[in-house]
């Protein structure tokens, strides 16, 4: 990032818009990029500027249109699914020699990038394997709730109250998890800690946000949880 743009990045982050969000505004800054990059191969390169030209548009609009995915106003497989179509033109411009071979995979391997983060940034799919969302095995002379006094306080506290041991040990998974990755949805926390539904976790993400530990941003299917 530009260092006189970094105040601005700083603001962008912390914006209603991505605040959270900081794969989608990655893939914000990386189309906008990508665009520029097609519209300098552009010129000069004869008979296939037109095209080159027209895939540097897409890749501005694709820009606008993980802006509005941030907003809520488009569904995430759609921009995927438009990232998708970009990657076939650029390879497809590639192999008609419209861009030389280096310059094709270099903007291949850019694309890929943005809808591995577009996905990380959103809900599990079949892009995304469970290792992704992966936490470190707690150790053999390491208990469940180190390194989080408040939680272990509260659940020795909740244990009188009919909490049961492996819902305090998940709680602490959950907790770990989310400390780990820095922004999840209840899909992606599920994809990880298998044992449960997803309304058992939000059960005991409400817990976490009653003790201080986490808070949710957003609402409802765009709910977010991050380290308090």
């Amino acid at each position: 990032m530009p260092d006189n743009s970094k105040k601005f990045h700083e603001f962008a982050l912390q914006s209603i818009l991505f605040k959270g969000r900081s794969d989608w505004y990655f893939c914000h800054l990386k189309t906008e990029k990508i665009a520029h990059v097609l519209v300098l191969l552009a010129q000069g390169s004869g008979a296939a500027a037109d095209d080159i030209t027209e895939a540097a548009g897409r890749a501005a609009s694709l820009s606008g249109e993980i802006a509005h995915l941030a907003a809520g106003e488009v569904d995430a497989p759609i921009v995927l699914a438009d990232i998708f179509a970009l990657l076939g033109t650029v390879r497809m411009l590639s192999t008609c020699k419209s861009l030389s071979s280096e310059a094709g995979a270099v903007l291949v391997r850019e694309l890929e990038q943005v809808a591995e983060r577009l996905v990380r940034g959103s809900h599990p799919s079949p892009f995304v394997s469970p290792e992704d969302f992966s936490i470190p095995a707690i150790g053999e002379h390491q208990t469940p709730t180190s390194g989080h006094p408040m939680l272990s306080t509260s659940i020795k506290d909740n244990r009188t109250k009919g909490q049961s041991k492996g819902q305090s040990e998940r709680m602490s998974l959950i907790l770990d998890l989310v400390r780990k990755r820095k922004s999840l949805s209840i899909r992606e926390i599920a994809s990880v800690i298998r044992d449960c539904s997803e309304k058992t976790i939000q059960r005991e993400l409400n817990i976490l946000i009653e003790r201080g530990l986490i808070r949710r941003e957003g609402e409802r299917r765009w709910s977010m949880y991050l380290p308090a």
